[in-house]
């Protein structure tokens, strides 16, 4: 698209965004461009690759500062030089996405093994593969299988059901269809159910995030920063998990798992270190503090979204 000149006669008086008054090409107010010429395809696909390649310097520039120099983005950020780097939730949403995209390709292959000749079900497969729905169920929707064990395996199941209060029986209800589905077809009740949790995980990890700025901010309520900078620091921290999560994809669980581990101690070390200050053994042991009691955390809010999921299947 054509840049127009300061002197050109059809430089209009206003702009047409914000009506603000232009002396330009360009509106002071909103940035935008006072003359707008017609549209042509082309102008589409400059404007698409001139924004890529903005974007792919400042994506890789991020990517660097944050893989070589732990906390030093946080810092250039609360410095007020931000126009060079990604934003910190769009860097976050965007390694995030890759790494549940990546997830997802291997589901299929990771945790569908229900039916192999060779490999029983064990914990919550075998509990849902060996259940069987009982003989009388009040709600008429719901199959009735006429065996002689199938009431006394679920026996208490129903009497749970029994004694719900009225406004969470439909609840319950839901999750014993889920269970009764899940047993006639284990293989897509799984595939449902991981399909499910996978749609909504990356929603639930991201509310560990704040919580993880708050436990930051309690262990350095002394230091002179805001609630704002420790979730900044935690939205880089939690990139850089990503990033790594990515980079081990393909290497095998006991390999991948021990190096982790190390990498985001140590990195977590040196970004503590750099953003608030301190000695070094203090720091690498609320780093230790901050990965265990972060992976605590994670397991739990795992195992609420399949608890969450599970009606759906």
């Amino acid at each position: 698209m054509a840049t127009p000149n300061s002197s050109d006669p059809t430089l209009p008086s206003h702009c047409p965004n914000c009506q603000a008054k232009v002396y330009g090409p360009y509106c002071s107010q909103c940035g935008q461009e006072t003359v707008i010429a017609r549209l042509r395809f082309r102008d589409f696909s400059h404007e698409y690759f001139q924004n890529f390649v903005s974007l792919e310097g400042r994506l890789w520039r991020s990517l660097w500062l944050l893989l070589v120099r732990p906390g030093q983005l946080t810092l250039e950020f609360i410095a007020g030089r931000r126009r060079r780097y990604v934003r910190p939730i769009p860097l976050y949403l965007t390694l995030s996405f890759l790494v549940f995209l990546l997830l997802n390709f291997s589901s299929s292959d990771s945790l569908m093994q229900l039916d192999g000749p060779e490999a029983a079900p064990t914990g919550v497969e075998a509990v849902v593969l060996h259940a069987k729905p009982p003989r009388e169920i009040s709600q008429p929707h719901i199959a009735a299988r006429p065996t002689i064990g199938d009431q006394s395996e679920l026996q208490g199941l129903v009497t749970l059901l029994d004694q719900l209060p009225g406004w969470l029986k439909p609840v319950g209800q839901r999750y014993y269809i889920s269970v009764q589905r899940l047993h006639d077809d284990p293989q897509r009740g799984v595939e449902r159910l991981v399909s499910v949790v996978m749609a909504k995980l990356p929603y639930a990890i991201f509310v560990l995030v704040p919580v993880f700025a708050v436990i930051t901010r309690l262990l350095y309520w002394r230091r002179d920063r805001a609630y704002s900078e420790h979730f900044l620091f935690a939205l880089h921290l939690h990139a850089f998990v990503f990033l790594t999560l990515i980079a081990a994809f393909w290497l095998g669980a006991d390999l991948a798992a021990p190096l982790l581990f190390l990498c985001w101690l140590v990195y977590l070390a040196l970004a503590l270190r750099r953003v608030f200050g301190g000695r070094w053994w203090p720091q690498v042991l609320r780093a230790l503090g901050l990965i265990m009691g972060h992976s605590v955390l994670l397991g739990a809010i795992s195992a609420l979204t399949i608890i969450a999921s599970l009606p759906a299947v």
